[in-house]
């Protein structure tokens, strides 16, 4: 059967969630802030636990839910600009403020080892027990309605589901030419700084050279730098430095 789209139809695809991301800033974060597995503290959250308060307390102003760097309540990290539940995630997407000294800190950390995670700070409302003789999980506090006060970027969450699943990051020139030379893609810094050029110039030459699907619409740094690209562009290094040259 054929879908016929009216105007101002939303068509929601890959390429939306990719220019999404493109147009981002540095430091634009996005992932799973909770879920309803059992955590280690021997907690169930349930699915919607936080939409109640989400709705009443809001993203923003003094009363807002706040984006905190590790439970710290001195320290905002950034802003949340979307947080709700699809499915049974609880879903957040955040801007941390990079001109902030503890938050950049917490940026270059968070790339260097390939994402953190999250961690939700609320205050109890509804609630009850599941006794361990009755549950293969053991004893557990099941959580059904919360008043989620912050969400914090954290290294070791009590939910280990609930991780950073992209960091906007836009590597420079300089990078990219440190990496061609590290990958022996050429031989020297002088080599990598015509190659990168070129390969900046005519990126979407390299994209075309990839298999489909290769590429992920989450990555978390720049199309240049991905790994597969680099691979991708070995077999036309040699065409490009002969040009080049």
């Amino acid at each position: 059967m054929t879908k016929h789209w009216k105007p101002g139809d939303r068509i929601e695809c890959d390429l939306d969630v990719a220019l999404t991301a493109e147009v981002k800033e540095d430091g634009y974060i996005k992932g799973v802030a909770s879920t309803p597995a059992t955590d280690l503290m021997g907690h169930k959250v349930l699915a919607g636990a936080f939409d109640k308060s989400i709705k009443k307390n809001g993203l923003n102003g003094p009363s807002g839910i706040k984006l905190l760097n590790h439970h710290n309540m001195r320290q905002v990290a950034g802003n949340i600009e979307s947080l709700k539940t699809i499915g049974d995630e609880l879903r957040i997407e955040g801007q941390l403020f990079l001109d902030v000294s503890y938050v950049k800190d917490l940026y270059i950390v968070a790339k260097k080892v390939g994402g953190l995670n999250f961690s939700v700070g609320f205050e109890l409302e509804e609630f009850s027990f599941v006794d361990g003789d009755k549950s293969k999980d053991g004893e557990y506090l099941v959580i059904k309605q919360g008043n989620l006060i912050e969400v914090s970027v954290v290294t070791f969450p009590a939910q280990p589901e609930a991780t950073m699943d992209f960091i906007k990051s836009h590597e420079t020139l300089s990078e990219l030419e440190k990496a061609l030379v590290a990958g022996e893609f050429c031989r020297s810094r002088n080599e990598a700084q015509k190659l990168a050029r070129y390969l900046k110039a005519n990126e979407h030459l390299f994209l075309d050279e990839l298999a489909p699907g290769a590429r992920q619409v989450d990555q978390a740094h720049h199309p240049l730098l991905d790994v597969q690209l680099l691979k991708a562009c070995a077999d036309l290094a040699t065409k490009a430095n002969q040009a080049l040259r």
